[in-house]
């Protein structure tokens, strides 16, 4: 079932969250153990995650496993190895990321005829970026969403996330509030989850402050929160600053951000702009998972330091 989540919902993460609940819980589709979440913007993929990570909670415990899938993932093998389960063993969710939207040949021939009644015991949440018109047209997308719950997402663009940050905004500290918009607007280099994440910090400093903050204080609150956001790199990477981007990187290691998290965001942001050092950046990228799965020598972390810094 194809849910388009209208554009002026984007705007307020609970009611999104709200609007999914009452689509996705009729009698006729509450058997569906299949979502599929198409956005470029990380944090209406999470809501999606919430909405079904607590829906499973009240059937009782889960486990949980995530796969990064390009188009050398084996989707067929992926599955079987959660084929043992018995009818009486716990609920597993595998969060599946398709990095640029394309699962490959097999992949496509795989979910094309993918039936998850196959697989009680099994949900799963496939992430995936705006898709074309072409992708949208292939047979296993539109399987995909004959099959389960295929979920869209309209204005995520700039124009959106004005509209977003106002709201939140508003919503958090109260309105008339345009030259916080525009300060939030122009340090969260166009991403929707940092600036959620700055106007929720703020909301704190707005209530230690009884009410009445400044634009010094907001600056000073979005410098040290924006520090360790993996979200924030592609923002540091248009900086062109090396040694910057190489101490985010580092600091991202040393508090523990899985690595293929931030192959997953440059990904996401090189696929944007379809150009040679995008291909470029996708191909390194592609070698660096690789290293992950132990298949080519080297250290991944190294690899991506240099990647990055090259691109």
């Amino acid at each position: 079932m194809k849910i388009t989540v209208p554009a002026d919902l984007t705007h307020n993460t609970k009611e999104v969250e709200n609007f999914l609940i009452k689509r996705t819980a009729t009698k006729t589709d509450e058997n569906h153990n299949c979502w599929v979440v198409l956005s470029d913007e990380a944090l209406f993929h999470k809501v999606v995650y919430e909405v079904l990570h607590t829906r499973l909670k009240l059937k009782g415990a889960f486990d949980k496993d995530i796969y990064f899938a390009d188009a050398f993932f084996n989707w067929k093998e992926c599955f079987q190895k959660y084929e043992s389960l018995s009818l009486f063993s716990e609920t597993t969710l595998l969060q599946i990321y398709v990095k640029n939207g394309k699962p490959g040949s097999k992949g496509g021939a795989f979910l094309s005829e993918l039936n998850m009644n196959e697989h009680e015991n099994i949900y799963v949440l496939i992430h995936l970026p705006r898709l074309d018109f072409a992708s949208k047209n292939s047979k296993w997308f539109r399987a995909l969403a004959q099959n389960g719950h295929c979920i869209e997402f309209g204005n995520d663009d700039a124009v959106g996330l004005y509209k977003f940050i106002e709201n939140q905004l508003a919503f958090y500290i109260g309105g008339g509030k345009n030259n916080l918009t525009n300060l939030i607007l122009d340090k969260c280099e166009g991403n929707f989850t940092s600036a959620y994440n700055e106007i929720v910090s703020l909301k704190l400093l707005y209530n230690s402050h009884e009410g009445k903050i400044d634009l010094t204080s907001v600056v000073s609150s979005i410098d040290n929160n924006s520090k360790h956001n993996p979200f924030m790199l592609p923002g540091i990477i248009r900086t062109h600053n090396k040694e910057k981007i190489l101490r985010f990187i580092r600091a991202l290691k040393e508090d523990n951000v899985p690595l293929p998290l931030l192959i997953w965001i440059i990904a996401n942001d090189s696929r944007k702009k379809l150009n040679s050092e995008s291909e470029k950046i996708l191909l390194s990228l592609h070698e660096i998972d690789k290293r992950l799965k132990g298949i080519a020598p080297g250290d991944p972390w190294i690899e991506f330091e240099r990647a990055i810094i090259n691109y």
